[in-house]
């Protein structure tokens, strides 16, 4: 299996997580100095998600979480898996076209990814190279 890196455009990528990043470096000199906590507060929003059911998705538990909220920072890892899910749900909906549709199609489980939510596959980045690979099919009219 090959992995592709999907990209997205800055201007999406900054309406969706509230940060304005003109260029690769900007962005990961962001991630590795910790995104802001209101990051996880846009998700959460978009996605309309309970702040567990998010924090499972990043890889960290609710104490941690709350700490995350107090220092007003995550740690790089946790920013890195915060961009993941945003790049997910930015090429959900430029496909979808529609908010309540994309969060819909993430939320319900998908015969391709054996009757589980693309949602769940977001904790890890093979499960969201595997989760954009099929929206890219479902952009050009390939239905599994």
């Amino acid at each position: 299996m090959v992995l592709t890196i999907t990209t997205i455009p800055a201007d999406e990528l900054t309406e969706l997580i509230g940060i304005d990043m003109d260029t690769a470096s900007g962005l990961i000199a962001a991630i590795r100095d910790g995104l802001p906590f209101d990051v996880f507060v846009n998700l959460q929003h978009i996605l309309e998600l309970p702040a567990s059911s998010l924090a499972a998705l990043v890889g960290i538990p609710l104490r941690t979480l709350n700490r995350r909220k107090h220092e007003g920072r995550f740690k790089s890892e946790e920013s890195d898996a915060l961009l993941r899910i945003a790049r997910v749900v930015s090429r959900t909906l430029d496909v979808f076209k529609d908010r309540a549709t994309a969060i819909l199609w993430l939320k319900t489980p998908e015969f391709a990814f054996d009757d589980v939510t693309p949602l769940s596959l977001l904790d890890t980045e093979v499960g969201a190279q595997e989760v954009l690979r099929l929206l890219g099919q479902l952009a050009h009219g390939v239905f599994p």
